[in-house]
């Protein structure tokens, strides 16, 4: 996957430089040389973070007073618009979080903007941070997962999901970016000349695009400028408007499907299920109902 940028480059320096500060004290070896190493690999870490330091900070100055020009809201962490997100560059690593948010309306959408980061480990050892900017618009529906990729990170993104690039009817779109799906049928219907268009329109070197549950998402490796923040709304509202008519429908009735057995599942909950108290998440499963789904609570029976 592409990973490169200023800050991830330094990144894995200063990872690489702790681990040797690591190495070298468990090593045991206290001559003058190599307190030297140890030495040189220290300020290496500690300038990074200087680095990183005065970067967040002229970084958050930048979005704050954007916020304020455009009346949306800044926050210093938003770990919970990255929940359940799955899939390079989320749910890897350690020390993940969602640092400098901007949050607001744009074309109709509730869109946000933040910084991804996560520690890289190597035998439990901090081995570097890694830093992206995420883009999000949220959607009505939930979707499968889909990636759009483009062609100069594409050469990259094939081993990390294990997936076969899609080709679509558009020569000049397969040129310029890669679909990743587990579902082609899906992927086509998603992609149709409308999407392509907009893709096409909205391309930026380096940033990807993915359309998971109800999130339309665009990354990249670093920190991005918040000069091109408003070109980054423009390729996820894009993209969550383009989504055609027919598959939005579908999944919105698969959606409000969900959510109806749900309220029946809780309604038909037993007693059990929501006792305060009692060890459970709040929320009935569906354990303990008869094989004919008619509700029947046999969990007791068996229980006592």
């Amino acid at each position: 996957m592409q990973r490169f940028s200023r800050r991830n480059f330094l990144g894995w320096i200063a990872g690489a430089a702790a681990l040797v500060v690591s190495a070298g004290f468990q090593a045991g070896i206290f001559e003058w040389h190599v307190w030297a190493v140890i030495g040189v690999a220290g300020l290496v870490v500690l300038a990074y973070f200087v680095f990183r330091a005065n970067e967040q900070v002229r970084h958050a100055r930048r979005l704050k007073e954007f916020a304020e020009q455009h009346g949306w809201a800044y926050r210093a962490e938003g770990n919970d618009l990255v929940a359940g997100l799955a899939g390079f560059p989320f749910g890897t690593g350690s020390s993940r979080a969602a640092e400098d948010v901007v949050e607001g309306n744009y074309s109709g959408l509730a869109v946000a903007s933040y910084t991804y980061t996560y520690d890289n480990q190597v035998a439990g050892e901090y081995a570097g941070e890694q830093v992206f900017t995420i883009t999000q618009a949220t959607l009505a529906a939930r979707f499968p997962r889909l990636d759009l990729v483009p062609e100069d990170m594409g050469t990259r993104v094939l081993s990390p999901f294990g997936l076969a690039d899609i080709d679509l009817e558009s020569a000049e779109f397969n040129r310029k970016w890669r679909v990743l799906s587990a579902d082609k049928r899906y992927a086509i219907d998603v992609v149709d000349p409308r999407m392509m268009q907009v893709l096409l329109r909205g391309h930026q070197q380096g940033v990807a695009v993915r359309i998971e549950g109800a999130r339309v998402i665009a990354w990249s490796a670093g920190v991005g400028h918040v000069r091109d923040l408003a070109r980054r709304m423009d390729l996820v509202a894009g993209v969550a408007k383009a989504i055609p008519a027919h598959v939005v429908r579908k999944y919105t009735e698969l959606d409000a499907q969900r959510r109806a057995e749900e309220v029946a599942r809780e309604a038909n909950a037993p007693g059990w299920a929501s006792t305060p108290g009692v060890l459970n998440s709040g929320r009935y499963t569906g354990i303990g109902t008869d094989a004919d789904g008619d509700g029947v609570d046999d969990w007791e029976q068996r229980s006592r």
